[in-house]
């Protein structure tokens, strides 16, 4: 079986055109015994004279014709292929890999991406939309390089930063009897019916923080935000939503209220899988937010942008 490499084509091509050996092994930078060399070890492999010598020129055989325009689309198709393998490692660092909630899909993060793009015009962004636990997972298995998530389980290995808090507010229908308070207390919820979120998604687990009324409290439990949306527009009950999710509610029949005296919040969290190096942009983009994250001033005013928009 003929064992060929892409350096004996090119050596091979190189005499093709010279019809020298000294010249030929002067334009692939070798010395002339290592390039003669080659050739002959090409020559044995093919079984056959690629070139006839005298001491004034070297030709081609016919066989030697042959196997120049195999060499050519050999070395034609390795060229072709390196600048594949080049544009897709060019692309691979500089594409900003990223999976997210929806949430901060269409209100966060683009604040965070128009900041980063001043600094580095050109960046690309392949962004996902996912619930909290399906960018876990993503995260995990490495579909993608980061994320930004509403909570961490308590088991989870993924490296963390906080990057900001949101707080929650009391969306209701304007027709229901708590619409007419200007601010609502947690106390004042007792007897009335509160529509939640399955236990999967991130409002869920940060709601599972406060402390409820031990009072009459009946619960209805959702999966899609559009059931919410109905169910308040029918003013089947109250519900608690985070600053970023509050623009999905936007109706003349429905309000927002803010919590008094209630500390509860969404802390959002960067996440990588741990030792994972990022490459190229990512982890510009990922510094980027980190230092983002250590200017509170700089956060308020990100989440003030993204509640306007």
């Amino acid at each position: 079986m003929m064992n060929l490499t892409i350096k004996q084509c090119k050596a091979f091509m190189a005499l093709c055109k010279y019809r020298n050996f000294t010249r030929a092994a002067e334009s692939v930078y070798l010395s002339q015994p290592a390039f003669s060399q080659l050739i002959y070890t090409l020559e044995c492999s093919a079984g056959v004279k690629l070139f006839t010598r005298s001491s004034k020129k070297v030709d081609l055989t016919a066989d030697g014709e042959i196997f120049q325009r195999i060499a050519s689309n050999i070395i034609h198709e390795f060229n072709r292929g390196v600048r594949e393998w080049r544009d897709y490692l060019h692309q691979a660092q500089s594409q900003i890999s990223i999976v997210t909630l929806p949430s901060i899909m269409a209100k966060l993060l683009p604040e965070y991406i128009q900041r980063f793009t001043l600094q580095h015009a050109g960046s690309r962004f392949d962004i996902k939309d996912l619930p909290s636990e399906h960018c876990l997972a993503a995260v995990i298995n490495e579909h993608f390089d980061m994320g930004i998530v509403g909570y961490l389980p308590r088991d989870s290995a993924l490296e963390h930063h906080k990057l900001l808090s949101e707080k929650f507010y009391l969306v209701l229908n304007k027709h229901h009897p708590l619409a007419q308070k200007k601010q609502v207390e947690l106390k004042d919820i007792s007897h009335h019916t509160v529509i939640r979120f399955a236990p999967s998604t991130s409002i869920y687990q940060s709601l599972q923080m406060m402390e409820w009324p031990n009072q009459d409290i009946k619960y209805i439990e959702v999966e899609q935000l559009s059931t919410l949306f109905g169910l308040l527009l029918s003013d089947a009950g109250i519900t608690f939503l985070p600053e970023l999710t509050l623009y999905m509610f936007q109706h003349p029949d429905i309000i927002v209220r803010p919590l008094r005296g209630s500390p509860l919040t969404r802390d959002l969290y960067l996440i990588k899988k741990p030792g994972k190096i990022l490459p190229g942009q990512s982890q510009q983009f990922y510094d980027f937010m980190l230092e983002q994250s250590r200017h509170p001033d700089r956060q308020t005013a990100a989440l003030a942008a993204g509640h306007q928009k």
